[in-house]
C-alpha cells in the first residue's frame, strides 16, 4: 500500500513535468531559452526537466520549437523509472501544428504523432485517424507559452481545449493576482493563474497512456503557474496541491540573458 501510495505521488510529479514540458507584456517568440526545473516533492527532486525552445527558419515546419525532455531521479528510478522527449511545433500564432513524443516508462513505451489542422478543429493521428475536437485546441505546452503572451490582469478568466489520447478536456484558467516568490537567489513578482480541468467526455472508455495523462487528468485537479510579471513571462514555478505535501516544480536555470 505505501509503494502505491509513493508511485501515485511520482504520477503527480510526472504530470507536472510536462506541463512544464506549456504579456500587455508579452513573449517573444522570436527568442531562444534553454530552460530547467526540479520537480520535488518534501523538499526531495524526483524529475529533472529541460526545455529548450527556438524559432525555425523554415516556414513549412512552423514558426517555433519546444523542446522538452523529463527523467527521474536516480533515486526515484527505483519506483517508476522514466525518461520522456516531447517536441511541439507551433505556427506563427502560436498555435501547435505537429505534436511528437516518445514515452519510456516502467509500465509504458510509445513513440506518437499528432497533427493539427485548426480550421476544421480536427488533429490527425498515425495511422489517418481524425478526431474532431472543440475550437482553440492547444496541447500542455503550447498551452504554457500561450498564457506567455496573452495579456493577465487579476481576475482574467478563459479557456482552451486539450487533448489527451483523442479525447477532449476543457482547461479553465483563471488569474489570481500577484505573488513574490524567491528563485536562484533573486526575487520575483509572478501572475499566480489558477488551471481547472473539465472532461467534454466523462462516460468515454479511457485508452492506455502515459502515467501522467491517465492518471492526473482529473476534474479534481489543482494547478497553479507563477509567470513572471515582466516581458519574459518566465513560468518560474507550478504547484500541485495534494495533502498533506504540495508537489512543486522549481526552476533551477534561467534562460540566458534573464
Amino acid at each position: 500500500m505505501e509503494r502505491t501510495k509513493i508511485v501515485r505521488k511520482l504520477f503527480i510529479t510526472i504530470f507536472l513535468s510536462q506541463v512544464l514540458v506549456s504579456t500587455v507584456l508579452a513573449f517573444d517568440y522570436s527568442r531562444a531559452e534553454e530552460i530547467k526545473y526540479d520537480v520535488t516533492y518534501l523538499g526531495l527532486p524526483v524529475v529533472r526537466v529541460e526545455v529548450e525552445n527556438s524559432p525555425i527558419a523554415k516556414p513549412d515546419s512552423g514558426s517555433y520549437r519546444i523542446f522538452a525532455s523529463a527523467k527521474t531521479t536516480k533515486f526515484w528510478s527505483l519506483f517508476y523509472p522514466l525518461e520522456n522527449f516531447y517536441w511541439t511545433y507551433l505556427d506563427t500564432l502560436g498555435r501547435p501544428l505537429i505534436y511528437k513524443r516518445i514515452i519510456k516508462e516502467k509500465s509504458y513505451e510509445n513513440s506518437s504523432a499528432q497533427e493539427f489542422d485548426h480550421r476544421f478543429n480536427r488533429i490527425y493521428y498515425e495511422g489517418d485517424t481524425a478526431i474532431d475536437h472543440p475550437g482553440n485546441l492547444q496541447n500542455f505546452f503550447s498551452s504554457v507559452y500561450k498564457l506567455r503572451e496573452i495579456p493577465l490582469e487579476y481576475g482574467t478568466t478563459d479557456s482552451f481545449y486539450i487533448n489527451v489520447e483523442k479525447a477532449s478536456w476543457k482547461i479553465k484558467w483563471s488569474v489570481e493576482g500577484i505573488k513574490e516568490l524567491e528563485a536562484l537567489g533573486r526575487k520575483i513578482d509572478c501572475h499566480v493563474v489558477d488551471v481547472k480541468f473539465e472532461s467534454m467526455n466523462p462516460d468515454a472508455k479511457r485508452l492506455r497512456t502515459d502515467a501522467l495523462s491517465y492518471n492526473l487528468m482529473s476534474e479534481d485537479t489543482e494547478l497553479k503557474l507563477y509567470l513572471s510579471n515582466d516581458d519574459w513571462r518566465l513560468p518560474v514555478r507550478m504547484s500541485y496541491k495534494l495533502t498533506p505535501f504540495d508537489i512543486q516544480a522549481k526552476i533551477t536555470k534561467f534562460p540566458e540573458g534573464y
